[in-house]
């Protein structure tokens, strides 16, 4: 999960001005460190001596936000400076990193909120948990495909794919406020850190969507145009799980605190 051009394939399609990746022994060093940590989160939650879903959603998003601003920002030369460019060489470890911890999110928020004992579908198709599953499935794919074999395999393909970031951010934000909301417990964090990434498409929208036979303009209208479909995806879903659940599975299907330990 890069969304960049860090590999050879995505370079010659990325308008992006150039930026060195990191070695390959610190994309790895990074990798291994969020894989463990991520691991140890996860073990604890299945083991039931700690509670970390709402820690892996704003992990996840602290580095998804560190993936795609510092890349994208380069696209503006007042902004070109060494910390952006030193943070864009990492895209590459943090995207994948990014993906890892969206997948433990997924694991630990089944474990601890999801009661086992009920059809696990039904559940699933609770609006907001749906957006969220939908918003996973795509950082699943992305995170599937961040190897030279893909890169080789899809070709121009890979960046068009890997553009579907944009796509998943407003469905993990959606995700974030309505379950906040539906489990009575407010996570400003992940809402803010989605938020921004949408801010920064707007931004990015209006600081060179206008610009006349640019690539950087191209960009920043289809960033800006994944970002409202993925809000237009998030609303029809949640719409379609409250006309066929109705209220009670979305405003009241989990109460505040652990789960219960029994039936």
């Amino acid at each position: 999960m890069t969304y960049g051009t860090d590999y050879p394939a995505a370079k010659s399609v990325s308008q992006n001005p150039p930026v060195r990746p990191a070695r390959d022994w610190v994309t790895w060093l990074i990798v291994l460190a969020n894989a463990i940590y991520a691991a140890v989160m996860t073990t604890q939650s299945l083991a039931g001596t700690g509670r970390a879903t709402g820690n892996t959603a704003v992990i996840g998003a602290i580095l998804l936000v560190f993936v795609l601003l510092p890349s994208n920002l380069l696209r503006i030369k007042w902004a070109r400076r060494r910390p952006i460019q030193a943070l864009a060489r990492l895209r590459k470890p943090l995207g994948i990193s990014a993906g890892i911890w969206f997948v433990a999110h997924t694991i630990v928020g089944i474990v601890e909120y999801f009661d086992l004992s009920e059809s696990l579908l039904r559940q699933l198709l609770i609006g907001d948990i749906a957006i969220g599953l939908v918003a996973t499935l795509v950082f699943i794919a992305l995170l599937a495909t961040s190897n030279d074999a893909s890169v080789r395999l899809l070709g121009s393909n890979w960046k068009r794919l890997h553009r579907l970031v944009w796509f998943a951010v407003p469905l993990a934000l959606t995700h974030a406020a309505l379950s906040s909301a539906r489990l009575h417990h407010l996570e400003p964090p992940g809402v803010l850190l989605f938020g921004t990434t949408i801010a920064f498409a707007t931004f990015e929208w209006l600081a060179l969507g206008r610009r006349r036979r640019s690539s950087a303009r191209g960009d920043a209208w289809t960033h800006a145009g994944l970002v409202v479909a993925g809000l237009i995806v998030a609303i029809l879903i949640y719409a379609v799980s409250y006309a066929t659940s109705g209220p009670r599975d979305l405003t009241s299907y989990r109460p505040p605190g652990p789960p219960p330990s029994g039936g």
